[in-house]
């Protein structure tokens, strides 16, 4: 029987452990938590519950197929809900309450600018377009420069545009500034900036308004939970409270992990650690070539995030998505990514109770709040600017909806780029991994089957497809091509 280790119980590493739960596999997940999901795990405060990251969930066909991999139905085993309203994005001269339902998004557009619904509709038909051309690209590895000679490959070609950006292919369709950015904001979930942002991306917003969004009751955790318990009872072991010190590696190849001192023996290994985090600290420099430490340094990363997890005696009448846009926003996505600081920013607010009682008691509040910021390669002293920032953040979601927030919070947690890389082992704080530009991208991103070591592979946000839930799922799937 082969044994196989996943280091990490996040999303991609359970995404994983499902893949190959069926295969007869001796297989163990090394989680260095005491619960899995890593960056998406579940946080509680007393009766207040959050979830740490993600909170969007789409395109669930990739999910579905994990979960179809390793036996089981996702609609039988978790309780999703289809949200009605996408999400409300607040501008400075105009609030779009964006709806699941095209038709209604096209006529809301046209009510703000006659024209602006027909750009849209456009704009979703080339989106699908796209997403039919590209989606086999995603699904499989893309090791080197011989693959975009591929059918698959060359035929999607004319809808790629690999020179324009987000923004720019988007102006194509309409020029209004509202427009663009209203579908634009995704590219973000990479961090990047529209403007930075490969054309490509503008199938994100599609998945949402094509596909729909999802919440998962008890939050997107629990598809984390749910995965750990189907992996065990397809028999998987998880290991918590179980940090991996090192990759052992002979003569070119991974041979075992070394976990509390311990060194256990494994057939193959797949990481699902940060990837920068797992080359600088898993691996000794000795046994790399393409991804030593120097190497890793000259990469670049994503911005990062503030976080706010803030529980309140009262309910308001927040959706469930909201997005409050900087006055400049522009300014503040070039400032961001240039790891300059402004008081012109943009803010997330996460109101899950609007459709979902579990996170709160009956009349309260479970907020969760992000703010996007420059990653740690910015000099910021965050022990000071962390109280500004949230002062600031609360000042601005008061002031935009109206109401008194801080005489009705009960408990709050912060998290900044320094908590990323302390208690998640994130590089820089990096929270959605290495950039998603050219040069960092298909066989330029590393591979998942890992390029410098043999019987090594990846899964996560660092590797290939990219960061987000279903890349990050569909790069688990890729590895039936290998294990």
């Amino acid at each position: 029987m082969k044994k196989i280790a996943i280091i990490g119980a996040g999303p991609g590493g359970l995404a994983a452990g499902m893949v190959l739960s069926k295969k007869g596999y001796d297989l163990h997940i090394f989680e260095k938590d005491n619960q899995v999901g890593g960056r998406s795990k579940r946080l509680s405060l007393g009766d207040y519950h959050f979830d740490v990251g993600p909170t969007f969930l789409m395109y669930l066909e990739i999910l579905e197929e994990v979960f179809q991999s390793a036996g089981y139905d996702l609609h039988k085993e978790l309780d999703l809900i289809r949200l009605e309203e996408l999400y409300t994005l607040m501008f400075n001269d105009v609030t779009f309450h964006m709806s699941k339902d095209p038709n209604e998004n096209a006529s809301m557009y046209d009510k703000y600018q006659p024209g602006m619904g027909k750009s849209y509709l456009n704009w979703l038909k080339a989106q699908e377009k796209k997403l039919n051309a590209i989606s086999s690209i995603l699904k499989k590895p893309f090791p080197n420069y011989f693959h975009f000679l591929r059918p698959d490959v060359l035929r999607a070609l004319p809808y790629l545009h690999p020179f324009q950006s987000v923004f720019t292919h988007l102006s194509t369709f309409n020029k209004n500034h509202n427009f663009i950015h209203s579908l634009s904001f995704q590219a973000k979930y990479l961090g990047m900036a529209s403007y930075q942002a490969p054309s490509i991306f503008t199938i994100l917003p599609y998945l949402e308004h094509a596909l729909g969004l999802y919440h998962v009751k008890g939050g997107l955790n629990q598809i984390n939970h749910k995965m750990a318990e189907l992996i065990e009872k397809n028999g998987g072991h998880i290991h918590l409270n179980s940090p991996v010190e090192e990759i052992i590696v002979d003569k070119g190849a991974a041979k075992g992990l070394r976990v509390n001192g311990e060194a256990i023996l494994f057939d193959d290994i797949i990481i699902n650690a940060d990837f920068a985090y797992a080359m600088n600290h898993l691996i000794k420099p000795e046994h790399l070539k393409k991804y030593t430490p120097e190497k890793i340094e000259k990469k670049r990363f994503s911005v990062s995030t503030f976080m706010l997890y803030i529980g309140l005696d009262t309910t308001y009448d927040f959706p469930h998505h909201e997005i409050i846009f900087s006055k400049d926003y522009e300014a503040y996505l070039k400032g961001l990514t240039g790891n300059q600081f402004t008081d012109d920013f943009s803010v997330y607010v996460h109101n899950p109770g609007l459709n979902d009682d579990s996170y709160a008691p009956k009349g309260h509040t479970s907020l969760f709040v992000l703010v996007p910021v420059p990653n740690l390669s910015a000099e910021q002293d965050w022990s000071l600017y962390k109280e500004i920032l949230k002062e600031q953040t609360i000042d601005l979601i008061e002031s935009k909806h109206g109401i008194d927030l801080r005489n009705h919070i009960q408990v709050l947690k912060m998290i900044d780029p320094n908590d990323w890389v302390n208690d998640y082992n994130v590089y820089r704080g990096a929270v959605f991994n290495l950039a998603h530009n050219l040069p960092q991208m298909l066989n330029r991103r590393p591979q998942n089957q890992f390029e410098d070591i043999s019987h090594l592979y990846l899964v996560g946000g660092g590797t290939h497809p990219g960061s987000g839930l279903p890349t990050i799922y569909q790069s688990a799937l890729i590895l039936k091509k290998y294990l």
